[in-house]
C-alpha cells in the first residue's frame, strides 16, 4: 500500500508533489488548466440543461472529495519502515511530469492559449444552430460532417 510519499527522507516528495498538482488540476481548482474547461462547459450547458449541469457540478465536487481522500492516504499517511522502499526517481523520469506541471500552471493562469484553439470550431457550431429557444435547441439533433465547417 502506498503511503507516506511526502516523507522527505524515505519517500518520494517530488512525485507526491506532482501527484497533488495533477489531482488539484483534475478536480478543477481555479488557476489550473482543468478549471477553465469545467467552467466553460458548465456555463454553456446550464442555460439549456440546468438539471444535468447541476448533477455534473455535484459530480465534480464528489471527484474533488475522492481526490482528497486519495492524497491523504498516499501522500500524508504513515510511512511503514518495514515495507517501504521507494527507489530514487531520476531527472529523466521527472522531466515529462515537470513539463506537464508547467503546462498545467501556465494554461491555468493564461487560458486564452487553450481557448483559442477551439474558438473556430465553437463559432461554426454556434452559427450552424438556428436561433430559437433553449428547449428547441436541446431537442434538435443535427449531425455535423467535416464538410459543414
Amino acid at each position: 500500500m502506498l503511503n507516506g510519499l511526502l516523507n522527505p527522507i524515505r519517500g518520494l516528495p517530488s512525485v507526491a508533489s506532482l501527484l497533488i498538482l495533477s489531482a488539484m488540476a483534475s478536480a478543477g481548482i481555479p488557476g489550473l488548466a482543468g478549471f477553465i474547461a469545467e467552467f466553460l462547459v458548465f456555463q454553456g450547458s446550464y442555460a439549456v440543461f440546468p438539471f444535468p449541469t447541476l448533477l455534473a457540478v455535484i459530480g465534480t465536487g464528489l471527484t474533488a472529495v475522492y481526490f482528497v481522500i486519495l492524497l491523504n492516504r498516499t501522500c500524508f499517511g504513515k510511512l511503514d519502515n518495514a515495507t517501504a522502499y521507494y527507489p530514487p526517481v531520476y531527472w529523466f523520469e521527472k522531466t515529462p511530469a515537470l513539463i506537464l506541471a508547467v503546462l498545467i500552471l501556465w494554461l491555468g493562469i493564461q487560458p486564452v492559449w487553450l481557448v483559442r484553439w477551439t474558438e473556430a470550431t465553437t463559432t461554426a457550431l454556434v452559427a450552424a444552430v438556428p436561433s430559437s429557444s433553449p428547449e428547441a435547441i436541446a431537442l434538435e439533433v443535427k449531425a455535423f460532417s467535416p464538410q459543414d465547417f
